[in-house]
C-alpha cells in the first residue's frame, strides 16, 4: 500500500492533474465532493451559533475551504506542499494558506469556535502523519467546548470497495482502506469522541464511468447515500468528533 502520497503531490504536474482531471465536472470525485459541500454547509449552520474559524489540515487545492466559503469567519489552509498550495491560490480559494513542515512545532489559535477539517488524508497516510494530523485538531481544539473536527475516510473498509480487494485477482494488497473502528481509535488516542458520521457514495468509482451503469449511478448513488444503509457501507464518509468532556 502506498504512503507517499505527501511526496507525490510536491509535483505541480500531479498537483494540476489532480485537480483538473481526477475533480473535473462530472467525475466521482467531483460529484462526492458536491454532496459533501451541501452536506457540510448544512450542518455547520446548525452546529455552529457563531461562525466558526476554520483551520484545514493538509489542505491541498483548498477545496474545502472553497466549499464553505461565506458561512466562515476565515480559513486558514496548512500543507506540506507548496505546489499544492499555488494551485490552491491560483482556484481563488478563501482565506490564508500556510505551508508547514512535516514535522516540528505545529500552528495553534486561540479563537473560538473553531471548525478543523482533514480530507482525503487519513487513508493513504502512516500512523505518524495521522497522529501528527490529531495533533494539530488537538491543539486547535482544546476542550469539548472549542469547536468540531471533521475527517474523510474515502476508503471505508466496510464498503463496495472493500468487495474489489477481496475478490480481486492475484495480489489484494493493491489500495488502502480505513475501518470506522481504525478512526475510532485514531479519535481516542487523542482525546477525542465519535459525534456523528455521514455517507456521501455507496458505489464505487467504476459505476460511474462505464455505461450503461453510469447514466444512472450519479443519482442513484445520490439517493442511497442519504440513507441509514448509505452511510454504514460508505465507500466515502465524514467522521465528526469533538473533544472529550
Amino acid at each position: 500500500m502506498r504512503t507517499d502520497y505527501t511526496d507525490v503531490f510536491r509535483d505541480s504536474a500531479a498537483v494540476d492533474k489532480y485537480a483538473d482531471e481526477v475533480y473535473a465536472n462530472g467525475t466521482f470525485s467531483s460529484v462526492v465532493s458536491e454532496r459533501q459541500r451541501q452536506w457540510l454547509r448544512g450542518f455547520i449552520t446548525e452546529a455552529f451559533d457563531d461562525a466558526p474559524e476554520h483551520h484545514d489540515f493538509a489542505c491541498g487545492t483548498g477545496r474545502v475551504a472553497r466549499m464553505l466559503d461565506g458561512l466562515v469567519r476565515t480559513s486558514h489552509g496548512y500543507d506540506t506542499s507548496e505546489a499544492m498550495l499555488a494551485k490552491a491560490h491560483a482556484l481563488g480559494t478563501p482565506g490564508q494558506l500556510h505551508v508547514i513542515d512535516e514535522d516540528g512545532p505545529l500552528p495553534t489559535s486561540d479563537s473560538r469556535p473553531t471548525l478543523v477539517t482533514m480530507f482525503r488524508l487519513l487513508l493513504n497516510v502512516s500512523d505518524a502523519v495521522r497522529d501528527r494530523a490529531l495533533d494539530f485538531a488537538a491543539g486547535m481544539l482544546p476542550d469539548a467546548d472549542s469547536g468540531l473536527l471533521v475527517c474523510e475516510n474515502h476508503g471505508n473498509a466496510r464498503s463496495l470497495r472493500h468487495l474489489r480487494k477481496a475478490l480481486g485477482p492475484g495480489e489484494t494488497d493493491w489500495f488502502n482502506e480505513l475501518s470506522r473502528a481504525e478512526v475510532e481509535r485514531l479519535f481516542d488516542r487523542h482525546g477525542f469522541e465519535l459525534v456523528t458520521t455521514q455517507g456521501f457514495s455507496l458505489l464505487t468509482q467504476g459505476f460511474y464511468r462505464h455505461a450503461p451503469l453510469k447514466w444512472v449511478a450519479p443519482s442513484l448513488d445520490g439517493l442511497l447515500a442519504r440513507t441509514r444503509l448509505g452511510t454504514a457501507f460508505a465507500t466515502d464518509v465524514l467522521y465528526v468528533a469533538r473533544r472529550r468532556r
